[in-house]
């Protein structure tokens, strides 16, 4: 047991010390950063603070990979630092095209894959570079495909858990030139994973490790995966469309899981490499998909003949305390009838102390909110109506 918690302990100490870990953290603020920039150009606001991605990406991450890091470990899934290495250049590879979507594991151990089929036999005369080289290709596919299974249904879990939370309102110029509104979710989850490498303290114990390479002894690795995540919904709610994706994610993972194991325990390599091809494609299949549909859909953010539909909501502003919701209509500020975000600002006015609110909710139904409103704050509530752009690419904020 002394063993274990040794292996444990200095697993964790050597994720602090792992570049990947910094590069994913520098990579989360830099992703807050530009949605920052971005809200402001077009709303004059900052609608979430900057290291709200790296809080959104932390947390959640670490929870889910803690728990499947368990499965992992109780599997003994074994990969070689070899593959851990190329694993790591493909996720800096796929940093590249600076697209958040593509850091993600279905596509970083899909192209690793592919690398350790066909990499030939190859001497550099420098030894720990033959050696990671042994390592790639004598790692164990159904090893790759299980691994890549269980982070698709931690992505999709963390998507279906967290990735419809503080989506960011964005302005798109629609089919007839007019600008509609839509809301962006852009995650990149650090999701560390415990696995065994081919080398270390620990024994092998009857049939444990199951997936992987035989050795002497085995170590415990904590190793950085990032899970990057996009999506824009114009269509519908960001809520029903972003957790309709996670849910396919997470079937896409299962079914992975499934041939792998199958491939596995019928001596069936061809299908571990199914699961790995299959994994990759399939998830760029559910991008496309979800795009294409949102960009054949009808408009959800526009604007309207009766009401001004709600595009955003400040946190810790007033609408955001009287319980205004994205998507929800402001039929009626005090007693005025809306057509247009000009007589909104007109209808606020109209009593500088007191606010009241006729709102269309999302069932249909008609409910009131109203507060005591302070100095300044008539010009402030926080709501984000769609509006037109204008040159400097700026929206007012109600």
């Amino acid at each position: 047991m002394d063993i274990y918690v040794k292996e444990l302990l200095e697993a964790i100490a050597a994720l602090f010390l792992h570049p990947l870990s910094y590069v994913f953290v520098i990579v989360a603020f830099v992703i807050g950063f530009k949605r920052v920039k971005r809200e402001r150009k077009e709303f004059k606001v900052k609608v979430h603070p900057v290291i709200d991605n790296l809080i959104q990406s932390f947390f959640p991450g670490l929870v889910i990979g803690i728990i499947f890091s368990v499965v992992l470990l109780g599997a003994g899934v074994v990969v070689p630092m070899g593959m851990v290495a190329l694993i790591g250049a493909m996720y800096a590879l796929l940093g590249l095209t600076l697209r958040t979507r593509f850091l993600n594991p279905a596509y970083a151990i899909g192209l690793a894959s592919i690398v350790a089929l066909v990499l030939p036999h190859i001497s550099t005369n420098v030894d720990l570079l033959d050696t990671w080289l042994r390592d790639i290709r004598n790692t164990p596919l159904d090893a790759l495909g299980i691994l890549m299974a269980l982070l698709l249904i931690q992505e999709g879990i963390l998507i279906i858990w967290k990735g419809s939370s503080r989506t960011s309102p964005r302005l798109l110029k629609g089919k007839r030139g007019q600008y509609v509104g839509a809301h962006e979710a852009t995650r990149f989850w650090l999701v560390p994973q415990f696995f065994l490498i081919p080398i270390g303290a620990i024994p092998e114990q009857g049939d444990w490790p199951i997936f992987g390479l035989q050795a002497v002894g085995y170590s415990i690795l904590l190793v950085p995966f990032a899970v990057g995540f996009r999506q824009l919904n114009s269509h519908s709610l960001p809520q029903e469309a972003i957790k309709a994706t996670g849910k396919q994610v997470l079937a896409l993972g299962a079914l992975i899981v499934a041939i792998a194991l199958v491939g596995f325990f019928t001596g069936l390599p061809l299908l571990a490499v199914i699961a790995i091809i299959g994994g990759t494609l399939g998830r760029e299949l559910i991008t496309v998909i979800n795009s294409q549909r949102d960009g054949s859909g009808k408009p959800f953010f526009t604007r309207r003949n009766e009401g001004l539909v709600v595009l955003g909501v400040v946190p810790g502003t007033p609408a955001a305390k009287m319980g205004i919701q994205v998507g929800e209509v402001i039929m009626k500020v005090n007693g005025v009838a809306l057509n247009n975000e000009r007589e909104f600002y007109r209808a606020l006015q109209i009593n500088a102390a007191f606010c009241k609110l006729e709102v269309l909710d999302h069932k249909g139904e008609i409910r009131f909110s109203q507060r005591s409103l302070y100095e300044n704050e008539h010009h402030e509530l926080g709501l984000l109506f769609v509006h037109e752009v204008t040159e400097k690419k700026s929206v007012e904020v109600s």
